[in-house]
């Protein structure tokens, strides 16, 4: 797990207290590791017909809801076995997770409603939101 996973989950547990959320949240940061960070995994929701549900997370404006069912288009059935695997749940429950609370994962990185640059950068921003009180 790397260090950006674990401050995202860190800043969510901090702000909504529960741990469940928070391990989600790192499964999140490792989806956007894997697929070329978060400007990655935003162009992977883009290309699969998600591009104004991606612009309203990364706006300053209301999050549009996804879909499990378009978690799983976008990410592809092997990542989400793999995350399922790592949290004892099945498939269809991760979706579900993500499809909650990937928006807001996404709003809270991207408060200025543009995408940190480097992956630095994202973690600069998850520590600052750590140190907030």
């Amino acid at each position: 797990m790397s260090l950006l996973q674990k401050v995202a989950g860190a800043v969510v547990s901090k702000f909504s207290g529960d741990q469940d959320q928070a391990h989600l949240v790192e499964a999140a940061m490792r989806l956007f590791n894997d697929h070329g960070g978060l400007q990655g995994i935003l162009d992977k929701f883009t290309e699969n017909g998600m591009a104004e549900e991606v612009t309203s997370w990364v706006s300053t404006g209301e999050n549009m809801p996804i879909t499990a069912m378009q978690v799983q288009k976008a990410i592809g059935k092997p990542a989400l076995n793999e995350i399922a695997q790592e949290f004892d749940l099945p498939p269809k429950e991760v979706a579900e997770k993500l499809a909650r609370y990937l928006p807001t994962v996404v709003d809270r990185l991207t408060p200025n409603g543009k995408v940190p640059r480097t992956q630095s950068g994202l973690l600069l921003h998850a520590l600052s939101m750590l140190r907030k009180d």
